[in-house]
């Protein structure tokens, strides 16, 4: 907030407190209907799984904090009193660890893409850190008598011009100054370094494992990383543009009504700005169409067939045998296994018992031919090689999937 003994009343002043209401009240109730459909998706299991990812945890606490900030940001008081110095001690706080959520969101980005940090591991330091940024550089200025009632608002209530401008500076503005430039370096780094490594065949790892993919980086999560990058793009404009028009209106005693309205929307309007933001992230709507799909079957009029109801995985099973079978020595042998799962280890078994059905017809062959191998010992040999290569190709497929899951977890 400025310096308000600075300020020169305008025709905007009187209807300043109105204007702020209507706003942080609009921004409150649309973030408090965002939360609860949030919080229903997330305790929905059908919708559950396209919300586990760790940017749209930290964009959750971030809209949290602004509906705090919105809250606190309603003109209540109107004289001096222990409880507003505690709602400016609140609001500040609030305000500062919204910015350490964006700037996280961005840092996740750039440890997980740039270099290889798993972002599930390093989620809980950055809500550690946050909260120690926010207590270390509020607590000083509220323990010092800092925050109070000042002119219609609570914030820093020095009387004095140069110790308020101060006590602004370094425990509020420079910090968020700081973290709005590296969320945009982060974002900006993220870029370059995947430009620069785009090659036909990248190659993609992480703290455990690595898998060469047949897509360069940047166009298999090129999309992830705009739309989750968008956060803390918009909160560096947002942060930027109040810190400098703090500093501008502490340190300026002439001001027009166009710098007051770009102020009060700066910060009245972020709630709102945040809320519609995040409304529209995929993951969120992922899980909402996951809701309404869901919805929908249970209001249908055909029931469902026993084998999909009893089996999901049934037809899949089916089309997976049928694409990668071992051969007709070995129909029956696989009619006996009654596997009921996919995976590399039903292939790498299949291939194990045509290389042992193969010793055995190639011996057959050797005794009744005379040592000499035929033909049918060739088109045995062939198949189990395409059998092989069949396994690789899915085993490969499934750690390039696994992974890809993986990842987008992580940011």
């Amino acid at each position: 907030m400025s310096n308000t003994q600075l300020h020169v009343p305008g025709w905007l002043d009187a209807h300043i407190p109105g204007i702020a209401l209507a706003f942080n009240t609009t921004g409150i109730v649309l973030t408090a209907l965002l939360l609860l459909a949030i919080a229903y998706a997330a305790w929905n299991p059908v919708s559950r799984l396209h919300l586990n990812r760790v940017s749209f945890r930290l964009l959750v606490c971030a809209l949290i904090s602004n509906f705090i900030f919105g809250a606190t940001s309603i003109p209540t008081f109107s004289g001096p009193s222990a409880v507003c110095s505690f709602m400016a001690f609140l609001g500040l706080g609030i305000l500062m660890f919204s910015s350490c959520m964006f700037f996280c969101i961005a840092l996740n980005l750039q440890l997980v893409l740039v270099h290889h940090i798993n972002g599930n591991s390093m989620e809980k330091f950055y809500y550690i850190g946050s909260v120690a940024v926010v207590a270390i550089l509020n607590i000083t200025p509220y323990a010092a008598g800092q925050f109070g009632y000042y002119y219609g608002t609570c914030w820093f209530n020095d009387p004095r011009p140069d110790v308020q401008f101060r006590w602004l500076l370094g425990s509020q503005s420079v910090w968020i100054l700081l973290m709005s430039t590296g969320e945009a370096a982060c974002f900006v780094m993220i870029l370059v370094y995947m430009y620069r490594v785009r090659n036909p065949r990248g190659v993609l790892t992480t703290s455990t494992s690595s898998i060469q993919i047949s897509k360069p980086i940047i166009m298999v999560y090129r999309s992830i990383i705009f739309r989750i990058g968008l956060y803390p793009l918009l909160s560096c404009c947002l942060s930027f543009t109040g810190c400098i028009a703090d500093i501008w209106l502490t340190r300026n005693p002439d001001l027009t009504d166009l710098v007051c309205a770009l102020y009060l929307c700066v910060f009245s309007l972020r709630p709102t700005v945040y809320t519609l933001l995040a409304a529209t992230d995929p993951g969120f709507l992922r899980a909402l169409r996951a809701l309404r799909n869901r919805s929908k079957s249970k209001h249908s009029t055909g029931p469902p067939s026993s084998d999909e109801y009893t089996n999901p995985e049934a037809h899949g099973m089916q089309q997976f045998n049928s694409e990668n079978s071992c051969g007709p020595m070995h129909v029956q042998l696989k009619r006996e296994r009654n596997s009921t799962t996919l995976g590399t280890e039903s292939n790498r078994s299949c291939m194990e018992q045509s290389s042992a059905t193969l010793k055995s017809f190639e011996k057959q062959s050797v005794v009744g031919h005379g040592g000499a191998v035929g033909e049918p010992v060739q088109s045995v040999t062939s198949l189990v090689e395409r059998d092989r290569e069949g396994a690789e190709d899915l085993d490969l497929e499934a750690q390039t999937r696994s992974m890809a899951e993986d990842i987008a977890r992580q940011i």
